[in-house]
Order: C-alpha cells, then structure tokens, then sequence
C-alpha cells in the first residue's frame, strides 16, 4: 500500500501541475522560436544531467518540427558535442561549457534556451549572464523556485513543485507541446 500512494502523490503531484501550465506563455515562446527561425537565427539549448538529456531531445524535436514544414534545422544542442565539454572541462572550466561556446556561436538574431531544474547551475547561469548581455533572448524551464536564472530569462516556464523529476517530467511536456504547435503552425496555415 505504501508504494501505491507514493505512485498516487506522483501522478497527483504531476496532474497538479499539468493543471497550472500557462498556456499563453507558452503561445508566446512558440511565437519567439518561429521569428527567430524566419529570420535565420538559431536555437541554442543547453542543461545539465537529466535537463541535458531533455535539451538533446528539444533540438531533435524543434529540428524536425521545423524541417517537415520549413525546410529548415534551428536548434543546436551545446551538450551533445561530448568531446568539446570535456575539453572546455578540462581546459577552462566546467563553469564555462557553455558560455565558451556561446562566445564563438551566438548572433543577434539567436534565442537561448536554458533548462535547469533548480535555475542555479553555475555553467548555465555564466552562459545565460553572457547572452543577456548580449541582448540575446533567454528561454528557460526551470523548477523548484526558479532560482537565479528565472530572474535572467525573459521568458520561463517555470514547474514550481520542489521536485527534480516532476520537474524533468514537465520540461519535457513543454518540449513536445512546443514543437506540437510548431508543426502545426507550418503544416497547416
């Protein structure tokens, strides 16, 4: 019985915050990604652990979101490249994974995605600081409180639960309901 209401509180808990989801904010965001893609910019996304397996996800989907209905291949995961993190690792820093790429990638016309279950990753507070400052748009899915990175973006989708996989559940919601409205966007207007 006690394994049974810890899967009930789960599925509550999840249910819950499907049931908050701002569903104008993520309109909004669908509407970011679509003019930066018209104007030939590019999605550049990134997290760590779990949240750096949902941002390999989100490219995949938003590219073939895209490809099937445009033509075109935006998103860009900066975790994938296994080799290039380990060398900024080691080289630099682990603080800089991102941000050392960003400085040698990002345009004008590029947006930010930044996925971080607690918002206060070193690595994607330093690289989302660096795109702000480049006046760079900065998209981010947090949980918990949204931490510091809440603050920086200018738009969230934030899971407020104090819960990382709950959280990881909705970040990857927001990934197909977004890549969802894309595709119809394109293959049907």
């Amino acid at each position: 019985m006690k394994y049974i209401n810890i899967l009930k509180t789960y599925v509550n808990i999840v249910v819950g915050s499907c049931q908050n989801i701002n569903h104008d904010n993520i309109l909004k965001i669908c509407d970011v990604f679509n003019s930066t893609n018209d104007v030939g910019g590019r999605i550049y996304i990134c997290g760590n652990g779990g949240s750096a397996s949902t941002a390999s996800h989100f490219q995949n989907d938003l590219n073939m979101a895209f490809s099937l209905s445009k033509g075109t291949m935006p998103a860009i995961c900066l975790a994938d490249n296994l080799s290039m993190l380990t060398a900024i690792s080691n080289d630099i820093s682990y603080d800089d994974v991102y941000v050392h790429q960003l400085k040698f990638m990002l345009k004008p016309s590029d947006i930010f995605i930044a996925i971080s279950c607690s918002g206060n990753s070193m690595n994607i507070l330093k690289a989302a600081e660096f795109v702000k400052q480049r006046g760079n748009t900065i998209v981010s899915l947090v949980g918990f409180d949204g931490g510091k990175l809440k603050q920086l973006s200018n738009y969230s989708l934030h899971v407020n639960v104090n819960n990382m996989q709950i959280s990881e559940d909705m970040h990857l919601m927001f990934c197909h309901m977004i890549s969802t409205l894309i595709r119809e966007r394109y293959t049907n207007d």
